[in-house]
């Protein structure tokens, strides 16, 4: 069921919605009116994040090939619709440059694993991935809407398992850098979020941050939540509409953590 124009994350025309799912001219509008609401990383990747074609094929994921990966049909397929989890509203992105931005050096090597999240140069390249908006109206007030950006990824066999070990590494000292992409500067602070007590797992390995660029206040402030289930991974970046203290519902991540396995096994 397509999302209406006044409850998607995207506050665009309906037009804008259809090209956001096939990547047509009204996309970088669509972008840039919800950069207002995710504004740390994945959207600023997302509007700066280009350049040419030779850079652009470099950046994309290439065809599957290591053993247990997931494939690219089977990657996609996995990822939540809206009709997955109540009160969940889920557009797909229609571009990669949408979800993910380019190389990212920081000034602070341990925290590179939190830069790398969302670019699309990591230290762990992924084989696959694509993504989506996901908006939780669960709330009944609406300015406690979450709306989520979120990327889900194969990798080669050992490697998601890594990544998330070393993201949980630099968790333990990374409170603050400097990121540098395509030139611009941005610094951020990071700080580790723990679980809620008797929640449970979200999937095989979980981290969760919130992280913030230092110039935008609390409206710069999101939630980072990434949770690996086999050889594949979910990532989020979460606000609320109203800038508070944002929260990932648990049943989210753990209906894409059932889908991910299920890609993964085929069954």
């Amino acid at each position: 069921m397509p999302i209406r124009a006044r409850s998607r994350l995207l506050t665009g025309s309906r037009e804008s919605a259809a090209d956001l799912r096939r990547g047509g001219p009204h996309t970088r509008t669509a972008v840039l009116a919800a950069a207002a609401l995710v504004p740390v990383l994945a959207l600023t990747a997302a509007c700066g994040g280009g350049g040419g074609g030779d850079d652009k094929a470099k950046k994309e994921p290439g065809p599957v090939r290591a053993s247990g990966a997931v494939s690219t049909a089977k990657l996609t397929s996995a990822l939540l619709t809206s009709s997955d989890v109540p009160h969940v509203q889920v557009l797909p992105a229609g571009s990669k440059t949408q979800l993910l931005g380019p190389a990212t050096t920081v000034d602070n090597a341990a925290c590179q694993p939190v830069a790398d999240q969302w670019s699309s140069r990591p230290k762990h390249t992924r084989q696959v991935y694509t993504g989506a908006m996901v908006t939780d109206t669960a709330d009944k007030d609406k300015n406690a809407k979450a709306i989520s950006l979120e990327v889900i990824a194969s990798y080669a066999p050992g490697t998601a398992e890594t990544v998330l070990d070393e993201l949980a590494t630099a968790l333990r000292t990374c409170r603050d850098f400097k990121a540098t992409r395509d030139g611009g500067v941005t610094s951020y602070t990071v700080r580790p979020v723990a679980p809620p007590a008797g929640r449970p797992a979200l999937g095989d390995q979980e981290v969760a941050y919130t992280i913030a660029d230092t110039a935008r206040g609390a409206a710069g402030v999101v939630l980072v939540t990434v949770v690996r289930s086999g050889g594949a991974t979910a990532a989020y970046e979460t606000v609320r509409a109203d800038h508070k203290t944002a929260t990932l519902r648990a049943a989210i991540a753990l209906k894409q953590a059932e889908k991910l396995r299920t890609a993964a096994t085929g069954d």
